[in-house]
């Protein structure tokens, strides 16, 4: 039977005739007494959409991304990269992974009892160069990279894939912080385009649907099946998925793709460069990270305050910024900010920098924590199930963990399972921290 394109058609043709349900969710699609939640609400949240009656759907938005397959999930882009770790293990053993990888790629890493090489580079993001080395002499047989990264940087995606191709090296990409380049136009090309095995994508970070809505591509060349992924991906969702969840990534994705979604990211991106402009007038005082090519994002610096400290200046004049630290506050825009806002971070920007200039430059931050080697002693799914013990971070010292210590954002991991405790760690984690590693 030929199932319609739209999910929306499909959940309000369901059982239009049936006056009693005998089967969950508890609400059966009536409302209860709610100030926040409509009656029609709960009428589409009958379960119905199961993956095989949804197939024909998925196929069509497929079409629209240029894929294999386009697969919808409901579990966040961790679902995506949790399902792509599972699919190497069940053909590879060593991966080889960035500093600044996601703690669900460590966490897809212990489940698959994957061993990890991590990319020796001089910052969170490994650069180009950083990332064939690593992959000429570690021997490994599968590379999963987080690009963009969260703070927008990306390298030659293009070379890159190139190479794993050319040496028969699988290639999944974390592509949760660029799901709104596909609606971009060229200039900025997702991994769908560049050959990679898998790309997982997480929506409602950049492209407007509910949280936990993600999906997990598989481009036209992949090594990898449809029905390799229909066998792993029932490890990682719920046997009733929400279909509120469902109508939002086919609400996202239409928008996208659409003429005027097309023009509201366009103008976005205008309004980005404009403060960049202004930006370039106020010297270090107040400036931004060059190496941020994500048009949507402005990682502000100065050579006056810290991240932490303009964070706050913003804040008092009523803008919340994404992430601050030592180094820089990151600004992330949407195709759904207004002309008045981006009027008022311009006023904003130029008061700020009025204040700044009467402040002495700081201190240059040290940075040499990046480049951090990981010492890994054990695979990390052996570490993770083994006896644990807690230790505080002191007594720790020289013993190997048992456990994920991760900051959030941006959720990369400061310890992870199998990886003997340094110096480096009592460095970056207060005296305070009491720890899991491998009991003796």
């Amino acid at each position: 039977m030929n199932q319609p394109t739209s999910a929306y058609q499909f959940i309000t043709s369901h059982n239009k005739d049936v006056k009693v349900s005998l089967y969950t969710p508890a609400h059966q699609g009536i409302a209860p007494k709610s100030n926040r939640l409509s009656q029609q609400i709960y009428q589409y949240d009958a379960p119905f959409l199961t993956r095989s009656r949804t197939e024909d759907i998925e196929k069509h938005f497929s079409q629209l991304y240029g894929t294999k397959h386009t697969f919808w999930l409901t579990g966040g882009g961790t679902q995506g990269v949790l399902t792509a770790c599972a699919l190497l293990g069940t053909q590879y053993k060593r991966v080889a992974i960035a500093l600044n990888s996601h703690i669900a790629t460590i966490n897809g890493i212990i489940l698959a009892g994957l061993e990890p090489y991590f990319i020796p580079s001089e910052s969170l993001m490994p650069t180009t160069s950083e990332v064939i080395s690593a992959l000429e002499i570690s021997g490994v047989s599968a590379l999963l990279l987080t690009h963009p990264s969260y703070k927008g940087i990306t390298i030659n995606l293009e070379k890159i894939a190139n190479y794993c191709q050319d040496n028969k090296i699988a290639l999944v990409l974390d592509e949760s912080h660029g799901s709104h380049f596909p609606f971009l136009g060229e200039k900025w090309q997702s991994g769908i385009n560049y050959g990679a095995d898998i790309v997982t994508h997480s929506l409602h970070k950049y492209t407007g649907s509910l949280v936990q809505t993600a999906l997990l591509h598989l481009p036209i060349n992949s090594r990898f099946t449809v029905e390799q992924v229909m066998g792993i991906l029932p490890l990682f969702e719920t046997t009733t998925r929400s279909n509120l969840l469902m109508l939002s990534i086919e609400d996202a994705i239409n928008r996208g793709f659409s003429e005027s979604g097309k023009t509201l990211f366009c103008q976005a991106i205008k309004e980005c460069d404009r403060l960049r402009s202004q930006l370039d007038n106020y010297g270090q005082i107040l400036t931004y990270d060059p190496q941020v090519s994500d048009p949507l994002k402005i990682y502000l610096k100065s050579d006056r305050v810290t991240g932490e400290e303009l964070a706050e200046l913003l804040y008092d004049r009523g803008i919340d910024g994404e992430f601050a630290d030592e180094e820089g506050l990151l600004l992330i825009f949407s195709f759904n900010h207004h002309q008045d806002d981006f009027q008022l971070i311009r006023e904003t920007l130029a008061e700020v920098m009025l204040i700044l200039t009467k402040k002495f430059p700081k201190d240059s931050a040290n940075n040499s924590h990046f480049s951090q080697v990981r010492q890994i002693k054990l695979l990390p799914k052996d570490a993770f199930f083994s006896p644990k013990q807690k230790l505080s971070i002191g007594q720790a010292l020289g013993k190997i963990s048992s456990c994920c210590i991760k900051k959030v954002p941006p959720g990369i991991p400061i310890l992870i399972p199998g990886e003997e405790v340094t110096n480096w760690h009592l460095q970056m984690l207060s005296s305070d921290t009491i720890v899991e590693v491998i009991k003796e």
